[in-house]
């Protein structure tokens, strides 16, 4: 079963369901539905959808495409869901992120900064000078390959392989000889509960409970971003062999 707040999706019967009323779909509109919940992270382009929802020989046209996403929002805004998907103007579609609930009481963190965190959608691990994880946010794992190893008392370059061989300078970090470290546009594997790229933002994350400083690990989903660069690039490779191909003529 599938889940977005009270909208349910039940891929053994093929039905979907909104605060328990069951909703009338055609076979496209309950494809391109479940389409959205197998990729909830990812942004969904035209293209994207027509080759997992139509043969080749029956390709239709992005306006086409358009009519079936307008067709499955009228139905779930009919029955009370609605903004379940979001247009991204110039990429495509996606499952619009629902409202994150932060529990307060079990993090470390202050209030402010976890509103703030939560507000831009960022996961985050707080680590010792030993690399070791101290905390985590509640969705972090998803943003790792090896989300069994994103736990409390295990090293955190088990879980984020990308940080090693970056020790001394997180070390230099926790001693406040380097202010903060980027890592930007890290490549996931394909897996629909995860983000296909991501951003990691390394810095101290001094406290008045602990004696020592710890290291703050905050991860942020750039697939929007990502995908957008390599559409630009991709379309300025085609003018530039476009423009190009008069002078070999």
């Amino acid at each position: 079963m599938y889940k977005w707040g009270d909208l349910r999706l039940y891929p053994e019967a093929c039905e979907v369901s909104y605060q328990g009323n069951t909703l009338r779909l055609y076979p496209k509109e309950y494809e391109l539905l479940k389409l959205f919940f197998d990729y909830p992270k990812r942004v969904l382009s035209p293209s994207f959808i027509i080759d997992c929802l139509w043969s080749f020989d029956s390709i239709p046209s992005e306006s086409a495409i358009r009519t079936h996403i307008k067709g499955l929002r009228r139905k779930l805004k009919d029955a009370g869901a609605e903004d379940v998907i979001q247009t991204v103007h110039g990429l495509g579609y996606r499952l619009k992120p629902l409202p994150k609930e932060t529990k307060q009481s079990d993090s470390s963190l202050s209030p402010m900064l976890l509103k703030l965190l939560a507000l831009h959608e960022i996961e985050y691990v707080i680590v010792d000078k030993s690399f070791m994880i101290l905390e985590v946010s509640p969705s972090v794992k998803n943003f790792s390959d090896y989300p069994w190893d994103v736990a409390i008392g295990r090293e955190v370059t088990l879980a984020f392989p990308e940080l090693i061989g970056l020790e001394s300078t997180l070390l230099e970090i926790l001693e406040n000889q380097k202010e903060r470290f980027d890592i930007k546009g890290i490549a996931r594997s394909k897996n629909s509960l995860r983000p296909d790229y991501i951003n990691i933002y390394a810095m101290t994350e001094p406290t008045t409970e602990h004696s020592s400083q710890r290291l703050l690990l905050l991860l942020e989903d750039s697939s929007e971003k990502m995908i957008w660069k390599q559409q630009v690039v991709q379309q300025e490779n085609e003018s530039y062999l476009l423009i190009g191909e008069p002078f070999k003529s």
